[in-house]
C-alpha cells in the first residue's frame, strides 16, 4: 500500500504547473473515478514523439501512463486513485519531450476504436490491503496545504498508562523497520488507562522521480498488534463517546513534510 501525500480532489496549485496536461479531479462515491492528468497533442513527427514518450515511461515505470495514437495525434493520460508527487514529476518530464518534439495542443477527438497503449503501469509489490476487521484502518486526511491529502493507517487502542512510553517507543522502532516516516497519536486518560489513536504514514512520495515506497500493511498490522499485546493493551477504546474519545494532541513521534501532515 502506498502511504503518504497524494492528490485526488484538487490540483497542487503552487507546486506544479503544466502547459500541456490538464488536471481532472477524482470523483468520489460508488461511481467514482480516478484523478487524471491528460493531454492531446499533434506533432510533426508522431513516431519520434511516441518513441520519446516511451523512453520516459521506461525511465519512470512506477506510475500509470496510457496513450492513444492516431495519425499525427497522440493522447496521453496519467491517472490513479491518488496521484503522488511521482505522477506530477513524470508529467513534467513528458512535457519536456512534447516541447522538444514541437507538439501542440489539439481538441481533435480520436476514433473510438483506437487501441489503448499501456506505456507504464504502477505495481504495488505488497499484499493488498484488507478491509476486514478494521483493527488497522486505512484513512485519509482532509485536503490541506496545496490541496494535498494524506493516506494513513490508524490504530485505535487502549493500554495501561504506565505502558505508554514503552509502547510508543516500540511503534517508533516498527516505523524504522517498515520504512515509515510519520508517526503521531492522540490520547485520552481514563484513570490508570489510556485511550489512543495512532497514525502511521509517510510524507511526499516520488519527489523528483525518487522511487515509491510501499508498506506491507498485513505485516505492519501483525507487528503493531503484537507490540500492543506485549504492553498489556487491546484494540478499541474504553469508556463512552464522546467523553472518553482521544482528542489530546497530536503528539508527534516522527514526521517529514510536516506542512502536509495533519
Amino acid at each position: 500500500m502506498l502511504l503518504g501525500v497524494y492528490w485526488y480532489y484538487g490540483f497542487p496549485e503552487g507546486l506544479y504547473h503544466f502547459d500541456f496536461f490538464a488536471y481532472r479531479p477524482g470523483i468520489g462515491g460508488s461511481s467514482g473515478g480516478p484523478a487524471e492528468l491528460a493531454a492531446t497533442v499533434r506533432a510533426p513527427d508522431p513516431a519520434a514523439l511516441l518513441a520519446a514518450v516511451q523512453a520516459v515511461a521506461t525511465r519512470y515505470p512506477e506510475g500509470y501512463i496510457f496513450g492513444k495514437a492516431h495519425g499525427d495525434v497522440l493522447h496521453l493520460d496519467l491517472g490513479d486513485w491518488g496521484l503522488p508527487d511521482y505522477t506530477f514529476f513524470v508529467a513534467g518530464e513528458l512535457e519536456k519531450v512534447l516541447r522538444q518534439q514541437q507538439a501542440v495542443l489539439t481538441t481533435e477527438l480520436l476514433p473510438a476504436d483506437v487501441p489503448l497503449l499501456r506505456l507504464a503501469e504502477a505495481h504495488d509489490p505488497t499484499p493488498p490491503y484488507s478491509y476486514g476487521d478494521g483493527q488497522l484502518q486505512a484513512v485519509s486526511s482532509r485536503p490541506g496545504k496545496h490541496r494535498a491529502e494524506v493516506a494513513l493507517l490508524r490504530l485505535d487502542c487502549h493500554l495501561p498508562l504506565a505502558q505508554q512510553a514503552d509502547f510508543i517507543a516500540a511503534l517508533d522502532d516498527l516505523c524504522a523497520q517498515f520504512g515509515l516516516d510519520v508517526l503521531y497519536y492522540l490520547d485520552r486518560k481514563i484513570g490508570l488507562q489510556l485511550n489512543l489513536i495512532v497514525f502511521f504514514g509517510n510524507g511526499r512520495q516520488g519527489v523528483g522521480g525518487q522511487p515509491l515506497r510501499y508498506t506491507d500493511t498485513a505485516a505492519l498490522k501483525a507487528a503493531a498488534l503484537a507490540a500492543l499485546a506485549d504492553h498489556e493493551g487491546q484494540t478499541g477504546h474504553l469508556g463512552a463517546y464522546p467523553a472518553d474519545y482521544p482528542r489530546r494532541g497530536p503528539h508527534v513521534v516522527r514526521v517529514v513534510d510536516a506542512d502536509f501532515i495533519r
